[in-house]
């Protein structure tokens, strides 16, 4: 017997700006332990992160490792603030070169 179909797809929100599609074998919530819940939360989001040279770097949060090394994807790069950023696109940065990490959350709009 086949399994059933996959649901369709559903339209990104903005609680959840992209959806995410792994080949990973699929984990239960109730699987995972509260720090791997987190970085699934995170998966899509939009991540600034300083590094020890100074540099600022903003992009996507596409996967991280054992090592905490954190990819970036649609990455740019500021060197000073308010300069015009360089783009990178992925980038993958070595934890020991994190000084800070800070995720973008989505603004809540308010209609007065």
């Amino acid at each position: 017997m086949n399994p059933p179909p996959p649901p369709p797809p559903s339209a990104p929100s903005a609680s959840e700006p992209f959806r995410i599609t792994t080949n990973a074998p699929q984990m239960l919530d109730a699987n995972l332990t509260p720090g791997r819940r987190k970085l699934q939360k995170w998966l899509g989001r939009v991540l600034r992160i300083v590094i020890t040279d100074g540099r600022v770097l903003v992009g996507f949060f596409n996967c991280t490792d054992r090592d905490a090394n954190i990819v970036l994807s649609m990455c740019a790069e500021y060197l000073v603030e308010g300069q015009e950023p360089r783009l990178l696109g992925n980038v993958m940065v070595a934890k020991k070169h994190i000084v800070s990490l800070n995720i973008d959350e989505p603004r809540t709009s308010t209609i007065l």
